[in-house]
């Protein structure tokens, strides 16, 4: 039987964003939980290529309260990001979550209700920090599907290294963050 949960403050997301507001509260002394859909945090990191680095040097990358422990003109990788933000929540005593997917908000009355399966959170107050990157399958146009199947298609997020690819030329449709890492890799 599902019951509700109580909380002043739910924050959905434990990447960055929601990690740094939970940090904020807590120094508040302000009653807060942080979901995450991921197994442990960090792990919309390490679920990326291995090789992906940071674009902003490491003295940049750090949350508030801790910085990141690397030399501070280094570009870490996305492994390192990931165990930054759980070393985070270990050492701020963080109250996350992991496991939990929300698959509904919705306000009632003056409360806000997140709903999560079997179970309900009810918060005073919502963050939502879920990032851009929430799709559960990734976007491929319509077009994609009329190109001679000898042509290799691969998204962004089944990349893991050059070693997937056949030799010969190579073109990268897209030139955002991932489209720009794969073409200089």
């Amino acid at each position: 039987m599902a019951t509700d949960e109580h909380v002043e403050t739910l924050i959905i997301g434990g990447g960055q964003a929601g990690l740094a507001v939970g940090y904020h509260l807590k120094s508040k002394r302000r009653d807060f939980l942080v979901l995450d859909a991921n197994e442990r945090v960090g792990d919309s990191w390490r679920k990326r290529w291995p090789s992906l680095r940071l674009y902003s040097p490491a003295k940049l990358d750090g949350l508030p309260g801790m910085s990141f422990p690397a030399p501070h003109n280094s570009y870490p990788t996305g492994l390192e990001m990931a165990d930054y933000l759980e070393s985070y929540v270990t050492q701020f005593e963080l109250p996350v979550r992991s496991s939990i997917t929300v698959d509904g908000l919705e306000r009632v009355g003056e409360k806000y209700v997140a709903r999560a399966g079997e179970r309900t959170f009810v918060a005073d107050n919502v963050v939502v920090a879920t990032g851009v990157f929430q799709h559960e399958r990734p976007i491929v146009p319509d077009f994609a599907d009329e190109l001679d199947p000898a042509i290799q298609q691969l998204h962004s997020a089944d990349y893991h290294g050059t070693e997937q690819l056949r030799p010969g030329p190579v073109l990268v449709v897209g030139a955002a963050h991932s489209g720009g890492d794969i073409a200089s890799e």
